[in-house]
């Protein structure tokens, strides 16, 4: 990408299906208790270096204790971005506008229907602001917090990488139309974040936590129907044995005769910076399900039916909310995999941006050649 290229780019892009209607309903407020509540206890591995900034080129950490950890904003940001393409929900921000179809900017996500407001499943589920129309959501993120046997050190590596990324309005064989959604590709089994290219003076040395560090988060969750509750699962878990059949187009090859290629891995996160450089490759598990079917029983004079579910019990709970989910193989779900698959047998390689003067090029003479498709 793009084609007759020897680098991959590193990011593809995921196509939302112009022909797929958007479902709005209207969202269980929290003024009464309807549908699931409960709490998912989850734990993030980092797979690659991972770069949550604070600011000034260091990991974000606790200020009384310099103890790093991910802010609960930043996971539920990426979880939501996630979720936008699986349940076909809309974009959260007016920013955003320029690069979203109409029909999922921000501004189409709430609609009137016979006198009420309803949303798509995203913005019901994970919130809603815009034109001084306010839905909180129902779910809440917790911080990652480092886990308890993991030593905390004074510093973690920091690694030289290139800043700035292509412009949609400058770069255009890295934009193409506005259905589809931004995706970057895994490095598996790096442990450190791509160089620049030799010249490049827009740098910067991000701190990064190295590979095997392992955070702990909650999110609790209230009034979620159940096809909102299977939507947070899966975007939290995603799968973890997929085929991933890529052709010989999407691998750059022009031979008529030419061979696809069949991949088989789990789907992973990328999630924080430096993605493009290899970086935010993580792993979600989720360790422990708390469900309350009924929480007003408590109300009525009864005891609210609170289940917990780990082990075995967990995993069949998760498989039968996410199987329809899993069971979908339309373009979105095909190309969505594609992107997430993390496995060493990826062909898509070597993975960076083009030099400077690949750019300088482009913008002399003012061609460029096509994408490759994404499958």
């Amino acid at each position: 990408m793009p084609q007759g290229e020897q680098f991959w780019n590193p990011y593809r892009w995921v196509t939302l299906d112009p022909k797929r209607p958007i479902e709005r309903k209207e969202p269980t407020y929290h003024h009464q208790f309807r549908g699931c509540c409960g709490c998912i206890w989850c734990e993030l591995e980092t797979l690659t270096p991972l770069v949550i900034g604070d600011g000034q080129q260091g990991f974000i950490r606790h200020k009384g204790t310099n103890r790093p950890y991910i802010p609960g904003t930043s996971l539920k940001g990426a979880i939501r971005s996630l979720a936008e393409v699986v349940g076909n929900g809309n974009a959260p921000f007016d920013s955003q506008k320029s690069w979203v179809d109409f029909a999922h900017a921000v501004d189409q996500a709430l609609w009137q229907e016979k006198g009420k407001d309803v949303w798509d499943i995203v913005s019901r589920t994970f919130g809603y602001l815009h034109a001084r129309t306010v839905f909180a959501g129902l779910i809440r993120f917790s911080d990652a917090e480092l886990v308890a046997a993991q030593t905390a050190t004074p510093a973690w590596p920091k690694f030289k990488v290139a800043v700035g990324q292509p412009k949609p309005d400058r770069h255009k064989p890295f934009y193409p139309n506005q259905d589809r959604r931004k995706f970057y590709h895994h490095i598996p089994g790096t442990d450190r974040l791509t160089p620049p290219h030799p010249g490049i003076k827009q740098t910067t040395e991000p701190e990064a936590a190295p590979p095997g560090t392992r955070f702990a988060f909650t999110v609790d969750f209230e009034n979620l129907r159940k096809e909102e509750l299977a939507l947070l699962v899966y975007c939290l878990i995603l799968e973890e044995e997929v085929t991933v059949e890529l052709s010989p187009a999407a691998l750059g090859k022009t031979n008529p005769a030419a061979q696809g290629v069949i991949l088989k891995g789990p789907l992973r996160h990328k999630i924080g910076g430096c993605k493009p450089h290899g970086g935010g490759s993580v792993r979600i598990q989720i360790t422990k399900l708390l469900l309350r079917e009924d929480p007003a029983a408590r109300y009525r004079g009864g005891q609210t039916a609170e289940k917990i579910f780990e082990g075995p019990s967990l995993a069949e709970l998760v498989s039968t909310l996410t199987e329809p989910i899993r069971n979908r193989s339309d373009r979105t779900m095909k190309e969505l995999r594609a992107m997430l698959i993390y496995t060493p047998d990826d062909p898509r390689r070597p993975i960076n941006y083009p030099t400077y003067q690949w750019f300088q090029d482009a913008k002399r003479t003012g061609q460029s050649p096509p994408l490759k498709p994404t499958i």
